[in-house]
């Protein structure tokens, strides 16, 4: 086993491999066992990449839990304001397609 076998894939390495996959899959060129192979290993990575995600944003949850209940929440929108997630905010900003700022 290779020191790179036995170190964890980090997420920007796992996406930096899933997006050449993709390349060389766009360009063709590939027998069908070579372009399921590359298709295989790329599942595997989204996977990985998916379980990354959703690892740091419970990280995230969990410390902005831990510091609401340490600050008693100041510094933070409550439930009666308009917080970037809000409704509110959505539907006065962005009522058309036209406006997005992307």
């Amino acid at each position: 086993m290779t020191s790179e076998e036995s170190q964890p894939l980090s997420f920007e390495d796992a996406f930096r491999q899933l997006s050449e996959i993709a390349e060389g899959m766009e360009k063709g060129g590939l027998t069908l066992a070579e372009a399921t192979s590359r298709f295989e290993h790329g599942m595997k990575l989204v996977q990985h990449c998916n379980h990354l995600l959703d690892t740091a944003e419970l990280e995230i949850s969990q410390l902005r839990d831990n510091y609401l209940k340490q600050d008693g929440g100041a510094g933070f929108k409550g439930e009666g304001d308009a917080g970037f997630d809000s409704d509110e905010y959505d539907e006065e900003l962005f009522e058309e397609e036209d406006t997005l700022p992307f």
